[in-house]
């Protein structure tokens, strides 16, 4: 038996967002995996539970989380990290950038093809990108062509041609961004799978759609079956175009596993991999399991409540502040987390080259100090001891993702100790997807939610733009569910954005962090890691801060 892979302390080391820009995460789902698949496809098979399959499986469409993981095996970028957060060429044999650094020079590499066998061109380059920009685009990647020359004309149907993607011939492209966009940030925009344009052109926006969970891209995996709430299933791409770097899978099979289950399912062998929250109880449990091994994994994200900033309640800073200073997230730390993962301060993570705890408050749980703060903004105690205002109830809908194993943790702290400050709190329990419609998904104005819990996993490079704290993605489909907005903060994202010099960058996003800290329009719950069980005959797997299970899949193997 192999020795068991210690688990580390957390690495404090060097987010679009990008959130891919992120990716909003869960941990479970309520769906049960089915045992006959696994059976069906071989020895050499990837078995991994993972659960919250949304069936949007194109690069420019996902959403959550699991869907994100499947499209990077089938779909592959002009730039990819690695597991350091630098970005490097893949697709692209080179990237170039102009001195004023608004031009970005690709050069692709000789000898790609899709999984059809056709080869990849700058003409399936521009027509990804270009379908962000199509009117009818309702995903949630705008902010990577936003900024390139021509946007809104091309956007607006003004004109047939975006300016800003410059197809030279079949190897080169160049991508121009609008003058004051210059930013080192931009080199992340390119981190999203190609899609060919043969198999996805379309006539309608609907037809396009209509290829949502069918893929089709040139990576080393091919979309075989997808069944809701069940599996998907992958095969190796036979005619992968690395050759020295085949898979050395036969495929990946992922089923839905609820975490309640995922002990049993490593146990088992149902799962060859799985993830768990970083609790002792599952620690110990995996460390009880002799042929799983086990690690933690820092993850550049964290779990967090929304406050919906323009409902009249939360619009003062000082309610916000009460309620935090009244929710005893250390309490809830060690009870979910048994202490594995730490409280929450700024939303950019320790993770990060920008992050900091300087001048942070901490936010110690203090219900005299919230109490005080709720009095401040005017709310007084009725005689029912449902606080008060202008004839108005502290009364607020809390929804709750269900999907992810903490929040009923959460939830009952936040009924017990909000309600002895006064407030009427209405919880709401439902699936992650219902949540992001709800808070994510809807327009202004029709956010239907006071308070909303959900998790995110950043992007590569700290810049939060088109993310949870920026304004700017104040819309439907935009991750700032808040519609909280600071001019200051706004100002430090544009030049913390601009700047090509990475200390002054620091300066810029550690002021705005704490600006976010002391406003707090979401609050922080903690910082995210992930606990992973891997059966001891799967070797060659990299997993880090900044790169998942799907990263480099061409060289895991699975012996015996």
């Amino acid at each position: 038996m192999k020795a068991k892979k210690p688990v580390g302390k957390r690495i404090a080391c060097v987010l679009a967002l990008a959130l891919v820009c992120g990716a909003l995460a869960a941990c479970s789902g309520d769906g049960g995996g089915d045992d006959s698949s696994g059976s069906a496809v071989g020895d050499k098979t990837l078995i991994v539970g993972e659960s919250g399959f949304a069936g949007k499986f194109m690069p420019i469409m996902h959403e959550s989380a699991v869907d994100s993981r499947i499209d990077s095996l089938v779909f592959e970028p002009l730039m990819q990290n690695n597991e350091s957060g630098e970005f490097l060429p893949w697709l692209a044999e080179t990237m170039d950038v102009s001195e004023d650094g608004l031009e970005l020079t690709f050069t692709l590499k000789d000898g790609v093809t899709f999984s059809d066998g056709e080869p990849l061109t700058t003409a399936d380059v521009a027509f990804t990108y270009e379908t962000v920009a199509n009117a009818d685009y309702d995903g949630p990647r705008s902010y990577i062509v936003s900024d390139l020359e021509g946007y809104e004309a091309f956007h607006e149907g003004t004109s047939d041609e975006f300016s800003g993607i410059r197809v030279v011939d079949e190897k080169t492209i160049i991508f121009v961004f609008t003058e004051g966009n210059a930013s080192p940030v931009n080199v992340e925009f390119f981190n999203f799978g190609i899609m060919p344009k043969h198999y996805y052109e379309f006539e309608t926006w609907e037809e396009f759609m209509g290829k949502l969970s069918e893929p089709l891209g040139s990576g080393p995996m091919i979309l075989e079956e997808y069944k809701p709430k069940q599996h998907v299933k992958l095969s190796a791409n036979a005619n992968y175009w690395d050759s020295a770097n085949a898979p050395k899978l036969s495929g990946v099979l992922i089923q839905e596993v609820p975490s309640e289950t995922m002990l049993g399912a490593l146990q088992t062998g149902q799962v060859l991999l799985g993830s768990l929250e970083s609790t002792e109880e599952n620690v110990a449990a995996l460390d009880a399991i002799a042929d799983v091994e086990y690690f933690i994994s820092p993850v550049n994200g964290y779990n967090f409540l929304y406050f919906n900033c323009v409902n009249g309640i939360f619009e003062d800073a000082r309610v916000r502040r009460a309620l935090t200073y009244g929710l005893d997230r250390e309490s809830f730390i060690q009870t979910e987390f048994g202490g594995y993962v730490e409280r929450g301060l700024g939303p950019i993570t320790p993770v990060s080259w920008a992050g900091t705890e300087e001048g942070m408050n901490t936010y110690d749980f203090d219900p005299a100090k919230a109490e005080e703060l709720l009095k401040q903004a005017g709310w007084i105690k009725g005689a029912d001891g449902i606080l008060e205002k202008d004839g108005k109830k502290f009364s607020i809908r809390f929804l709750v993702n269900s999907d992810a194993a903490w929040t009923g943790t959460l939830a009952n702290l936040a009924a017990d100790s909000w309600k002895q400050l006064g407030v009427d709190l209405r919880i709401e329990q439902m699936d992650q997807s219902s949540v992001i419609s709800a808070t994510v998904g809807a327009e202004p104005g029709e956010k239907d939610f006071d308070v909303a819990t959900l998790g995110i996993t950043l992007g590569v490079d700290p810049d939060p733009s088109g993310g949870v704290f920026d304004y700017d993605a104040y819309s439907a489909g935009g991750l700032c569910a808040s519609g909280y907005l600071n001019e200051r903060a706004q100002e430090l994202l544009k030049l913390g954005k601009e700047e090509f010099d990475q200390a002054k960058r620091k300066e810029y996003y550690q002021e705005w962090s704490r600006l976010m800290n002391q406003e707090v329009p979401t609050m922080l719950l903690n910082y995210r890691n992930t606990l992973w069980g891997i059966n001891q005959n799967v070797t060659g797997l990299r997993i880090s801060a900044y790169t998942n299970w799907t990263y480099r899949i061409t060289e895991v193997e699975i012996e015996g």
